[in-house]
């Protein structure tokens, strides 16, 4: 499967978990499937990403490319998310954004130094927590990119980020008095390791369609699912 595959699913995932958020009540059991879809999306993102940051010609313009379409999609994100235009979170290329520069520093490591890289691993973790996907998003991407060589280790390490995110959404629930299991959707966070093993290494078409079409894609259909919803 190739990266332009991937990304696909990944926009196919999406809009299933977008069309949950407006058209079904969460205790709706094609709520929690489309859900579960959806958390196909920002890992096999992530994993995209990943590949992109090794194989680029070009990192600081990938960087802003991610930064001007972050810039582009807040509005349309934010009135989708809460009918306003001032949502205090970042979307998703924001998370992607803070991944790419954390991938940056860890490769840079002995260049920085220990100190200078904790820091800046540390400023970007706490950024990535204002933003969609919250440290998920970067530990996702790091999971694959830091095991790139195996993708059993891929696997695993991914696998454990998913258990903690999921760990994570159980407890939120737990503390404001819901069941456990009340975002189970959570865990499919973990189809994501099908894809992992079925990535071939390969990119796909090269056609500038496939390069564009999840930037314009992603804030063009949130406009259309916000007019829906509010």
């Amino acid at each position: 499967m190739s990266i332009n595959k991937i990304k696909y699913i990944a926009i196919i995932s999406m809009v299933c978990d977008h069309l949950a958020s407006v058209f079904f009540a969460p205790d709706a059991s094609i709520y929690i499937v489309l859900r579960l879809i959806g958390r196909i999306t920002a890992p096999s993102m992530c994993l995209a990403l990943a590949e992109g940051f090794v194989h680029t010609s070009n990192r600081k313009k990938y960087f802003s490319r991610l930064l001007t379409f972050a810039v582009i999609a807040q509005i349309p994100f934010s009135f989708f998310e809460s009918g306003t235009f001032t949502l205090p979170l970042g979307n998703v290329l924001f998370t992607f954004a803070c991944s790419f520069a954390l991938m940056e520093v860890v490769e840079n490591w002995k260049k920085i130094g220990a100190l200078k890289g904790i820091i800046a691993v540390m400023v970007l973790l706490v950024l990535s927590m204002k933003t969609d996907w919250l440290i998920f998003g970067p530990l996702f991407t790091l999971s694959i990119y830091m095991n790139k060589e195996n993708k059993d280790r891929q696997a695993i390490c991914y696998a454990a980020i998913s258990v903690l995110s999921f760990s994570l959404s159980a407890f939120m629930c737990v503390s404001h008095g819901l069941p456990w299991y009340g975002q189970v959707w959570q865990i499919g966070t973990l189809l994501v390791i099908p894809i992992i093993y079925s990535y071939n290494g390969g990119r796909g078409s090269k056609a500038s369609f496939n390069k564009w079409f999840f930037y314009i894609f992603y804030p063009a259909h949130l406009v259309v699912l916000g007019l829906m919803r509010w």
